[in-house]
């Protein structure tokens, strides 16, 4: 009995080397037996609040939505009635939408459903509504373009159309098909 400690202790210290020596094997050669890890991830934020910057770190808008979710795979993110705020000078953008899907670049917002958007302009407190579905913002450009049913009402007139381009940095809108207009008097 006296003999099996030392050698016990011996054939322990014998397996922690070769243990040792299997273990650094792979470094030692340059293969690896564990790759990278994917850094890309699926992920929902609950009560999301946001900005997107332009170059010069200016904010180009600002977001909000109770849910984005984004796609790993593909980069795109999805919002739940999201609310977008956009600045332009004198004009404030308030835009809603029942859904939207951002692209990966950051630069084209696909608004889905019922759109809203509301222009103010904040030295003359004169407003812009326009109501329609399905709308196409450009964030750069600051355009926003649809096919559908579009309805812009300004003071007390009323335009209804067919799809349209709106350009916010020039303050001008094409209304594309099947025009009709109602104006007030005064």
């Amino acid at each position: 009995m006296r003999f099996r400690t030392p050698y016990g202790i011996l054939l322990l210290a014998l397996l922690a080397l070769l243990s040792w020596q299997l273990s650094r094997r792979p470094l030692e050669t340059g293969q690896s037996t564990v790759g990278p890890p994917d850094m890309r991830l699926n992920y929902a934020l609950y009560d999301f609040n946001g900005r997107l910057l332009d170059e010069r770190g200016s904010v180009k808008l600002n977001i909000s939505s109770p849910v984005l979710r984004n796609d790993a795979e593909t980069g795109t993110g999805t919002l739940d009635s999201p609310e977008i705020r956009i600045q332009q000078e004198n004009d404030r953008w308030y835009i809603t939408a029942e859904s939207a899907i951002i692209s990966p670049d950051r630069e084209i917002v696909t608004l889905s459903g019922d759109v809203n958007l509301s222009r103010l302009n904040e030295l003359t407190d004169e407003t812009l509504e326009i109501t329609t579905s399905d709308v196409v913002l450009n964030v750069t450009p600051r355009t926003a373009m649809t096919d559908a049913d579009v309805s812009l009402l300004q003071l007390d007139d009323r335009v209804d159309a067919v799809g349209m381009k709106l350009d916010m940095i020039n303050k001008r809108y094409e209304l594309l098909d099947e025009v009709r207009a109602h104006y007030e008097t005064r």
